[in-house]
């Protein structure tokens, strides 16, 4: 449903955390790829193809694949292309950031923990305690085992395996498949003594499955987990035929749950927990340390199976407290099917919670970001921030396990973050090493960068921003598009840290975000935001041995022979935004000569700020490879007509437009009590919006009367001379209006801190429950002669940016200390310098 299609692309492009998963094997292990379709072993793995998940799955595989959606055919690309290439195949579809690897499960010619970091995604290693007590006893450290059971020393990996302590995020208990769930939290240290000798009189090599000493080395580790803070795996549920499932039901956990010994340890209930879903759902909603995983049940049950299967774990459970995995094994394949039936079934989920008035589409967003996500962060508390895994690759294969991987022609990454002035600047990274380090890591930044001016590469003063100190330039791989008119180079927008994952006081993204975020919390409502961008677009030409600017075309506005000047270039610049997904609504011939607009489709604001530098970055470079220029300056010919960034803005709720009035019952100039309320907040500190919606003495310029670009603080209904006008477009009801437009916005403002400005002055608008005065009619110009100009230089919009003590409380101090540091030093350059030319 088109409602939804901010969640698809939500659920379709989070770099999701895979937070349980094994080892790959070699293309010829003796491991049978048809174990990649079932849990099930011998004769009865012979009637896997039979099941509704394999012939689903398979066909899922091939389509990957591009081959014949067949076992055999299947098979045969995978031995044909080796396992470096469809490993980077899968893991690249299945979009993934990190993946958590329980490597105690052994398989024939497995690879070791060190072959997956090759692929540009962070590993962590989850440690299977079963495993590490049978490692020691096996080494003949039965010493050292007995000494734990009669000590009950709970530091149980410091003391037994300290070198690999610091290097693990989980551990993970496979109790379920030895002696089951049935855990004695006080089991003696005579009974595990007991045990602990029955098992070493049994086969070689030892195999630790006797009931008291899992369940005392179960209790030690839990302890363990709790001072060295991990998370502990507990495998739930169903599994392979070893498994007796009658004892792995995850309310046998209650007598452990229940100790106060380890309410502190966060417990992670694997697979979830199929077919007792809801008892682990009830589980995580009543006792605060356990959360849910549904990896395996996804992608190894029918939809229908995995639909039910999730949904029941999302039926009293927190969704703070469920997360993805694939428990891929062995086969890349199987991260990959996890991935994607993952996501196409908590889409299902999501939106019919949206349906059911569970969730906002929103809160479903946000609801997509933690259990693809967020959770797990936090969590597994992984030491680096990981991003997006939207990116071409493809590796030469060779003998070597360890080859360097080579990038399908992209050579270059341009990292790029809009500065205090609106500058766009950036900082190009070689591919390999953005994919190795800076992906998680970020760049190093001055500083001093949020403090200059477009005329100074130097920090302005008054910032209280210099060259002393660094932040984090991290970028947001979410956002990372292929340049469309540069093959080789890739750009992303990039949010600013103190260090990862600490967001800087002066980052224009992490301030809409925030601000957006309050709105939000406070009253419910999301901003949507749609930018028109209006350009002039010149040719060079010589005059007199000297090179000048002059405007490609004379038509007039919205004239078939002005867009056929341009429409070469403006359908490649179409065609350019649409393979970044950015949404064209129109395109047209501008009043001005040689001036161009193009509209935007509206989205959320920082989706739509970031559309909007993205179709500015395309505009400008297109031209410039046309041997053209492209200009966004507000006012680039005195004596023509000016070029703005109008931006449209609407409130939603729950998936609908609450600006909108209500036909059923009387709207006030056709908008909601809300919709005013937010408006009348933006019309009163629109003065003090200015500084950031027009950032320099030249925007002031094309603030004028009767130049459609609204000069008096006023609003009206579909009038193009008032700053702010309300907008009846097509299907909507005349009497009702659907958004509002601020006009006072021009291509030179970071639309970041622009947005931010608006809806802090909307959200002042709702709590104080400010009222709109009577909308304009007519041109202002020709209206009240007492109604009030607004500012009419920088000076002034500073002034009012000074004292206005909203803004400053909701952008931060901070920021606005800097903000109007950067535009008094903007002014002076421009007020001054020409006359210190003259002397």
């Amino acid at each position: 449903m088109a409602k939804y299609s901010e969640l698809r692309k939500a659920v379709d492009t989070v770099a999701a955390v895979d937070a349980h998963a094994h080892n790959l094997v070699a293309i010829d292990s003796d491991f049978s790829f048809l174990r990649c379709f079932s849990e099930a072993e011998g004769e009865a793995l012979s009637f896997a193809p039979h099941t509704l998940s394999f012939k689903r799955n398979l066909r899922e595989i091939a389509e990957l694949y591009n081959c014949e959606a067949t076992f055999d055919a299947v098979e045969m690309h995978r031995k044909s292309f080796g396992i470096l290439s469809v490993a980077s195949k899968c893991y690249q579809a299945a979009n993934l950031s990190a993946i958590l690897i329980d490597d105690g499960i052994k398989f024939d010619k497995m690879y070791n923990l060190e072959w997956h970091k090759q692929f540009p995604l962070a590993v962590g290693r989850i440690l299977r305690i079963e495993l590490l007590a049978e490692t020691i006893l096996n080494e003949n450290n039965f010493c050292l085992l007995l000494l734990v059971v009669h000590s009950n020393y709970y530091l149980f990996l410091l003391s037994l395996h300290a070198t690999v302590a610091n290097k693990i995020v989980g551990l993970k208990s496979i109790a379920a498949y030895r002696s089951g769930l049935r855990i004695d939290p006080n089991v003696s240290q005579l009974v595990a003594e007991e045990a602990l000798f029955q098992d070493l009189n049994d086969v070689k090599p030892v195999r630790v499955k006797s009931k008291g000493l899992i369940d005392y080395i179960f209790t030690c580790c839990l302890e363990a987990a709790q001072y060295l803070k991990l998370p502990m795996q507990i495998h739930t549920g169903f599994g392979d035929k070893d498994l007796d499932l009658r004892q792995s039901n995850p309310l046998h956990l209650r007598p452990v749950l229940e100790d106060r010994r380890f309410s502190k340890c966060q417990i992670v209930l694997l697979h979830a927990s199929y077919p007792f879903s809801k008892e682990a759902s009830y589980l995580a909603s009543v006792y605060p340390q356990v959360y849910l995983d549904f990896g395996l049940a996804v992608p190894m049950l029918s939809v229908q199976g995995m639909v039910s299967a999730v949904n029941e774990l999302l039926h009293l459970a927190p969704v703070k407290k469920v997360m993805f995995s694939s428990d891929g094994f062995a086969f890349p394949e199987l991260y990959y099917l996890g991935s994607k039936k993952a996501r196409e079934v908590l889409f299902n989920i999501l939106s019919n919670a949206c349906e059911d008035g569970d969730l906002t589409i929103n809160e479903a967003i946000q609801t997509t970001e933690d259990i693809f996500r967020l959770n797990a962060i936090k969590l597994y508390n992984l030491a680096v921030t990981v991003g997006s895994f939207d990116y071409k690759r493809s590796i030469s294969l060779n003998n070597s396990l360890m080859i360097s991987p080579s990038f399908d022609d992209t050579m270059l990454v341009r990292i790029i973050w809009v500065d205090t002035s609106g500058q766009h600047r950036c900082r190009v990274i070689p591919v390999e090493r953005f994919y190795e380090v800076i992906i998680n890591s970020g760049v190093g930044l001055t500083y001093a960068c949020m403090g200059m001016s477009s005329f100074s590469d130097g920090p302005a003063d008054g910032t209280n921003l210099t060259g002393t100190g660094e932040i984090r330039l991290m970028p947001d791989c979410s956002t990372k598009h292929q340049l469309p008119w540069s093959k080789r180079e890739e750009m992303v927008l990039a949010d600013m840290h103190v260090k990862p994952g600490e967001a800087w006081d002066y980052c224009p993204r992490n301030t809409l975000r925030r601000v957006a975020k309050i709105m939000e919390d406070e009253f419910g409502v999301v901003i949507n935001a749609g930018f028109e961008n209006e350009f002039y677009i010149l040719k060079y030409v010589l005059r007199e041995g000297k090179e000048h600017f002059v405007p490609i075309d004379s038509a007039p506005y919205c004239s078939t022979s002005g867009f056929d000047a341009l429409s070469p270039i403006l359908h490649e610049v179409n065609a350019a935004l649409q393979s970044m997904d950015i949404v064209v609504e129109q395109l047209h011939a501008e009043a001005g000569k040689g001036q161009f607009e193009i509209a935007l489709g509206h989205s959320s604001c920082i989706s739509a700020a970031d559309n909007l530098i993205f179709a500015r970055e395309t505009i400008r470079a297109v031209a410039r490879k046309h041997g053209l220029l492209a200009t966004f300056v507000p006012k680039y010919f005195l004596d023509d007509f000016g070029s703005g960034s109008h931006v449209h803005l609407s409130l939603w709720k729950n998936g609908r437009n609450v600006f909108l009035g209500s036909q059923d019952s009387e709207a006030p100039y056709g908008m909601s009590e809300i919709g005013q309320k937010f408006m009348a907040g933006v019309l009163h500190h629109l003065p003090a919006i200015l500084t950031f919606t027009a950032p320099l003495p030249n925007s002031y310029d094309r603030i004028q009367p009767n130049m459609w670009s609204g000069a008096y603080q006023c609003w009206g209904k579909e009038n193009r001379e008032a700053p702010l006008r309300t907008a009846c477009p097509p299907g909507v009801s005349h009497e009702l209006v659907s958004n509002f437009e601020i006009k006072s916005f021009d291509g030179s403002a970071n639309p970041y801190l622009g947005l931010a400005s608006v809806v802090a002055a909307g959200i002042d608008g709702l709590r104080r429950n400010l009222s709109l005065p009577e909308p304009i009619e007519a041109n202002p110009s020709y209206h009240d002669p007492e109604l009030k100009r607004l500012p009419k230089n920088l000076h002034e919009s500073i002034q009012a940016l000074s004292e206005d003590s909203v803004l400053k409380e909701l952008l931060g101090e901070k920021l606005i200390t800097a903000v109007i540091a950067v535009r008094k030093v903007t002014s002076y350059y421009i007020v001054f310098l020409p006359l210190l030319a003259i002397s």
